[in-house]
């Protein structure tokens, strides 16, 4: 009674009321992990912009130059801040945040484009050679395998399955690059239509009516379901515990269970599916209608109900789902935000639906911490006057350098500070010119070596010395320049593979 009595708190008119201001306000619990953001681009291609999900009026961010018009993305590389997409020419693009540039097409031709980190980005040539595009290898990474590739699925250990066409059987091969050898190999039957999906340890490969489950580690084959009708569309749960199938002018979607190999479940639909999109939280199901250009059924993956049908567009992105739980669609000019389980109307973007829509989950636009921006001390040196601390820091770094460094090496210019405006709600430190860098060493000599090497206009590149924790790791660096056109041309002139370029001191 006296635990009920407690729990139910009595009535509220024998319940004293708080003193006021007896507790004070909680302050807002600092941001925890990557924020959730959308990169946006005209669909006929433009400036990029980035928005924070949660304000999709203002952009963060704008990129400097135009990006091309996307047919597809690829993957985002978290560490460098770059989203890699497809162009409608079918050229793998590189939309650099932290330089606000947009990297040029390569001069391989490839299809079959795919890419598990943003950083490697695989494909197949003419010849059906395997190649791999990185943004610090000098050329392409190639790879001849025993027949002709046709497709490729990079994995997040690092290792690769090459799909290959035979003259009477789909083969697979796993490789892990940059090495040549050969790890696994397995034989499926051959079909004309084939869709993949690969999600955990599991790869699964549908071939007109089978469905086979293949583990990635060794191209073991798991289970193979027969079906009645062909295979349309394949869409694993990001678990990977269950696969949702689209069968041929079916009205019901087939649900095959990982740790069951009894009966499969089924989900009865309005009518036949033609594709399938899987939430990236594994909540809702997105499906596409064989009959109707302009809507969408919404599929609760937990229960198996369809919730409903939704008005919009199906594109290579649209309509998607977002990590609050809000599905996005679009139909004409302008996008909307839904909830998951009403499919109420939550907010309109203006002009959405003239965007191409990626989500992506970054903390590279969080403000930084004030501490991170105090000037750089050295013990025993004499205090640097504040209003030129970064480039005084710099300079003490290259005489450092310059004590250990060949007497031929030249001591490089040092530009004046430039100050850059911060863009939206980035509270950022304002950048001091433009830096060119072409590599992180841990050995000092082995850095001021490679500095050595390296003169541009009489100057050769110098060492600085940068302390990450317990290590100090050496850069190779030229600079700052006082504009982003003075740091390409000079590392162009350079003649060294891939130099970064970015905004500041190193």
């Amino acid at each position: 009674m006296v635990l009920a009595l407690v729990a139910c708190g009595g009535s509220d008119e024998r319940a004293p009321a708080p003193a006021p201001h007896s507790v004070p306000p909680a302050r807002p619990a600092a941001p925890a992990g990557p924020e959730a953001i959308v990169l946006r681009v005209p669909r006929n291609g433009g400036v990029a912009r980035v928005f924070d999900m949660q304000r999709l009026d203002s952009a963060v961010w704008t990129s400097d130059v135009k990006a091309p018009a996307i047919a597809r993305f690829l993957a985002f590389d978290e560490d460098a801040g770059t989203a890699v997409v497809v162009d409608t020419r079918g050229a793998p693009r590189r939309i650099e945040f932290r330089t606000g540039n947009v990297t040029p097409p390569p001069t391989v031709k490839l299809t079959a484009l795919r890419s598990a980190d943003g950083a490697a980005v695989y494909g197949v040539s003419a010849a059906g050679l395997v190649t791999r595009l990185t943004p610090t290898d000098a050329a392409p990474w190639t790879l001849r395998m025993p027949e002709a590739a046709r497709d490729v699925a990079p994995q997040p250990d690092g290792s690769l399955l090459v799909v290959a066409e035979g003259p009477t059987a789909t083969k697979l091969w796993r490789v892990h690059p940059p090495a040549a050898t050969l790890l696994d190999s397995a034989v499926l039957p051959r079909a004309e239509h084939l869709v993949h999906a690969t999600v955990g340890d599991r790869a699964y490969f549908a071939s007109d009516s089978d469905l086979q489950t293949v583990r990635t580690r060794d191209l073991q084959l798991v289970r193979l379901r027969h079906f009645s009708r062909r295979v349309r569309a394949v869409a694993p749960t990001p678990s990977g515990d269950r696969v949702f199938v689209a069968l041929d002018s079916a009205a019901t979607l087939r649900v095959v269970d990982r740790y069951n190999d009894n009966d499969d479940a089924s989900v009865t639909l309005p009518g036949p599916a033609a594709d399938l999109r899987m939430d990236p939280l594994g909540r809702v199901l997105l499906v596409r209608p064989v009959h109707g250009a302009d809507t969408a059924w919404v599929v609760a993956v937990g229960t198996g109900r369809v919730i409903g049908p939704v008005r919009t567009v199906w594109t290579a992105d649209l309509p998607f789902v977002t990590a609050d739980g809000s599905l996005v669609v679009s139909m004409g000019a302008d996008a909307q935000l839904l909830d998951i389980q009403s499919l109420h109307l939550q907010r309109a973007v203006p002009g959405g639906g003239r965007d191409y829509w990626i989500p992506l989950r970054w903390n590279g636009f969080r403000p930084r911490a004030p501490g991170l921006d105090q000037p750089v001390t050295f013990p025993g040196a004499a205090p640097a006057d504040s209003g030129d601390s970064i480039l005084a820091a710099i300079r003490r770094s290259q005489a450092d350098s310059a004590a250990h460094a060949p007497v031929t090496a030249a001591t490089p210019p040092v530009a004046r500070p430039v100050v850059d405006s911060a863009q939206g709600r980035i509270a950022t430190a304002a950048p001091t010119g433009y830096t060119v860098q072409f590599a992180a060493l841990l050995d000092r000599d082995s850095a001021q070596a490679r500095a050595a090497r390296i003169t541009v206009d009489g100057h050769s590149a110098h060492v600085v010395a940068a302390p990450r924790g317990a290590a100090t790791v050496y850069l190779v660096v030229l600079g700052p320049f006082n504009s982003r056109a003075d740091a390409e041309a000079a590392g162009h002139a350079s003649k060294q593979a891939n130099p970064w370029i970015y905004a500041g001191a190193p």
